[in-house]
């Protein structure tokens, strides 16, 4: 075999590997990097929305309905319900945040009175209070926060909302005061103990009619220029569905929806 052709078999024996692998891992780069939600072109910068699903916990039905509107998001699961443990895993993988959503006492307990889940309350004692928050806290160990249920009174006690968020920040979760209480003082307690924290600025559903929800997104996206990014809450409804439903391609365009992990970057 004459000289040449040796050293360029030679060289052809070293190159060709070496391509192949540049090529193959380049496609397993890409591959990696795949997100779970369609990505599209960036194009202007735009105000950010952390949406959190409320309530869920009963029905595999609305996880499924949340997956379809294909935005990142977070659900929040009330713990020890049919299928709180299956929702909060599913979710997860599905590459939503997952919060708990902590039953903390309302205002007006009869009103609210349940046998699905019990409400931590002022009148416990502090072992009472942290041994059913240890309890809805371990159900769900996924979560990377919680926020609450409820609230409207447990919020605004200072002594019951220290014990609360002294425990999760012995978990670094993180925790968003729902504001079901404009009286709430437990994002400011959080904040005094340096947990990370946030609050919702706005129910996107509180009246459950599409042309309401409708208005509520226009004034909500308002006040996410003006400040950048906000949390909103949302709940399983089917008013709430038909319209992202329907609304979901154009606000995508306006809006970029993230998750609270992604709020705050952690």
């Amino acid at each position: 075999m004459a000289k040449s052709l040796r050293v360029l078999l030679f060289i052809a024996l070293i190159i060709i590997p070496i391509v192949f692998y540049k090529t193959l891992n380049r496609k397993s780069s890409a591959n990696s990097q795949a997100l779970p939600f369609s990505v599209r072109d960036e194009g202007p910068k735009r105000p950010k929305i952390a949406i959190v699903f409320d309530d869920l916990g009963e029905s595999l039905r609305e996880l499924k309905k949340i997956y379809s509107l294909d935005i990142p998001l977070t659900v929040s699961v009330i713990p020890t319900l049919k299928f709180s443990k299956n929702i909060a895993h599913i979710a997860s993988r599905c590459g939503f945040s997952v919060l708990i959503h902590l039953p903390l006492e309302p205002a007006s307990s009869q009103q609210y009175k349940t046998n699905k889940y019990k409400f931590i309350t002022s009148d416990m004692s502090e072992r009472e209070v942290i041994l059913l928050l240890r309890q809805y806290l371990n159900s769900i160990r996924i979560a990377i926060g919680a926020n609450n249920h409820m609230g409207s009174a447990a919020t605004q006690d200072r002594k019951l909302m220290k014990i609360v968020l002294n425990e999760l920040k012995k978990r670094n979760l993180i925790f968003i005061d729902s504001r079901t209480s404009l009286k709430s003082i437990a994002c400011n307690e959080a904040r005094e103990i340096e947990l990370i924290s946030g609050y919702n600025q706005g129910f996107l559903d509180a009246v459950d009619d599409i042309e309401v929800i409708k208005r509520r997104m226009i004034e909500l996206k308002k006040l996410a220029q003006e400040k950048g990014k906000i949390i909103v809450i949302a709940h399983p409804k089917e008013n709430t569905f038909k319209f992202l439903e329907a609304q979901i391609s154009s606000l995508r365009e306006e809006i970029e929806f993230i998750t609270i992990k992604d709020f705050f970057q952690l």
